[in-house]
Formats: C-alpha cells, structure tokens, sequence
C-alpha cells in the first residue's frame, strides 16, 4: 500500500523544505493547539475523517486498526478493529441510518465494514462485505458505499444490506481509446458523493482525470461530466455547493477549483509561499465557501487559505508529509507520517 503515497519512495522528486526557522503568519487564526500522538505499534496514519454527530476524530491506521479522539481533549474514546489480518484502514466515512451513528471503515485487504457507535456505549460491528481488491477510498450515504479498487473498479454497494450493486464507469480497455473517456486509466485513489445530489458522486486519481457519475446508470455509460488536470494521489477531494476542489501531487497549481456543472476549472489557489516550494498535495477540505484548509508534502504543512484574498489564516507546520486534513464546527485538524496529528480551534472571521 506504499503506493498510496509517492513522496515516501520518491525523495529525489521532492523539494525538502525544513521546520527550522519557518513562522507562523501574523493572520493565523488557529489556536489552542493540540496534538494526538499516533503510537509507533499503529504503523502510521493511513485515514482521517471527522465524525458527524459528535467532536470527534476517526484515525485509521496501518495495523488494520481505527481510533475515535476526542477532539477537544484528543484523548481515545474508543477503537475498533477494521482489517482481520491487520492490514491499512486507507478510508473512514460516517452517517446516520434511523438515529443510528455508523461508522464505515475500508482497507488494504478489501474489507468494508459499517460499524454502530454510540460516544458512551463504544462501537459494534453491524454488517461487512469482502472485495476482491484493496480499497483506497469510500464515501458512503444512507442507501449507498462506493468503493474505489486498486485496479480501477469503481464499485456501488448497498449500505443497508452490504451486498454488491453495481460497477461505476467501465474500465478502459484496448477495446476502448483513451479519447472515449469510458473510465479511468490508472490508480483511482478518491471517490466522493455529491452532498446535494447521493445518486452522482466524483472520482480522481492518478490519470489527471476527475469524473462526475450517476450511479444509477449501467457501467458502460459514459461519465456525467470530465474534468482533466487534476493528479490526485490522496483523499484530495471535496465539495461545496456546486463547487469541486481538488488537491493534486503536483510541483505547482496543485489547489484549485471547478464548477460540476460545466467542468470548467474556476480558480487556481496558490499554495506555496516561495518559488523554491514544492506543492505536492495530498488532502483539502473546504472550511465555508470562502475558505480551504490542504496539505501535503512539499513543504510538509497544512494551510487555511482565504480563497478570496489568498492570505494564509492559519498553518500547521511539521518534518514529515501531511496526508489528510479535516475541518468541523471551528476545529481544524492534520496529520501524515509523523507520530502527532495537529489539532486547533479555528477563529473563523467572515
């Protein structure tokens, strides 16, 4: 699963850029800043995702393993057991199915797992599927998981019954040229449902291809919108309203932002703040419609940026990559290779 992440086994493509003698902007608006340390034995971050319903933090890691943190305290709340034979939770999503918290986990070894949580009571195993393939990403509503497969399958399953629906976007084929845009054609590594719309979800990876799908037609239909540029290596995107951004592994203009509805790209965010920086982006969230908050490893930090004014508001620096990122109700978080995840409260000033 090294391949999730290429700056860990391509150094020389990498610009490094150190802590050392870097200051936090005088516009940071992040304080109390707190850190929850990743122990060695979890073998590292693989996931991170903000849970819905209460101020907590869901961790996967690379021991087929998550954690739930409190965000305010960052102390565990609970853990629960994804993989059976101790491989990478590489995705984490939740939602609510009649007043009932689920916590749905992917891995390494092709598991997805739907888990009932409750902040007092812990976590139970409410139902499981086993793929074929690993799994790099998931999103999930109250009818539907989609699952991105590490050979290109893009797969629909029923979250109530955890059974198999549908393929999404036929894999291209020599049958197929690249031009018949059918499907993706190397590694997809982000999938996620369109908040206003759960039939039609977005997909992106490493063939600088974003496609918008309708999960309700057959797999050889062709896909709802294209959007081409975007290398997405990690769970590198998000949306708001009618607004895609994505975070490419990328040397420059890796932030930017597209209009699902005509694919046409609208912005490009500046991310590095010299020209000797690398982008090189793994993670975005949006933080409201004027703000962003992404990270990745070219200069080994993640930034809240006004997409507006493009005035950095707050910046969490570290030694190693950042691979996911993550806002909710005013608490930012980040956290990658090293052994902390950065956790702060986010003044928001509109």
């Amino acid at each position: 699963m090294h391949v999730l992440f290429p700056d860990l086994y391509s150094p020389k493509e990498q610009v490094t850029t150190m802590m050392a003698g870097r200051v936090v902007p005088p516009t940071s608006r992040i304080e109390n800043n707190r850190q929850i340390y990743i122990a060695s034995q979890s073998v590292g971050l693989y996931s991170m995702h903000f849970l819905s319903t209460t101020p907590t933090v869901a961790i996967g890691f690379g021991n087929g393993k998550f954690n739930v943190h409190d965000l305010n305290t960052t102390k565990r709340c609970h853990t629960g057991q994804a993989s059976p034979d101790h491989m990478p939770v590489t995705c984490i999503r939740d939602y609510v199915d009649s007043d009932i918290h689920r916590i749905v986990s992917g891995t390494a070894d092709g598991w997805v797992k739907s888990f009932s949580f409750d902040l007092e009571d812990g976590m139970k195993e409410m139902s499981s599927i086993h793929l074929a393939n690993p799994i790099y990403s998931l999103d999930t509503s109250e009818n539907y998981h989609i699952c991105a497969l590490d050979n290109r399958q893009i797969k629909v399953l029923d979250a109530v019954r955890a059974e198999y629906v549908r393929d999404v976007g036929r894999i291209s084929t020599e049958e197929y040229s690249e031009e018949e845009e059918v499907g993706h054609q190397q590694r997809v590594t982000c999938v996620k449902f369109r908040p206003d719309n759960r039939y039609q979800c977005v997909s992106a990876g490493w063939d600088k291809s974003v496609y918008l799908w309708d999960i309700r037609m057959e797999p050889d239909k062709a896909a709802v919108r294209t959007m081409k540029g975007p290398k997405i290596c990690g769970d590198g995107l998000d949306i708001h309203n009618d607004i895609l951004l994505s975070a490419s592994f990328s040397t420059e203009n890796a932030l930017q932002m597209w209009d699902l509805g005509s694919g046409n790209l609208i912005q490009t965010i500046c991310y590095r703040e010299n020209e000797n920086e690398a982008e090189y982006l793994y993670s975005c969230r949006f933080v409201d419609s004027n703000r962003i908050v992404a990270g990745g490893s070219g200069s080994r930090d993640a930034k809240i940026i006004n997409i507006k004014t493009g005035v950095i508001e707050g910046v969490f620096f570290d030694t190693k990559p950042i691979h996911s990122v993550g806002y909710k109700d005013g608490v930012v978080a980040a956290g990658g290779v090293s052994c902390y995840i950065h956790v702060g409260d986010f003044n928001q000033v509109i």
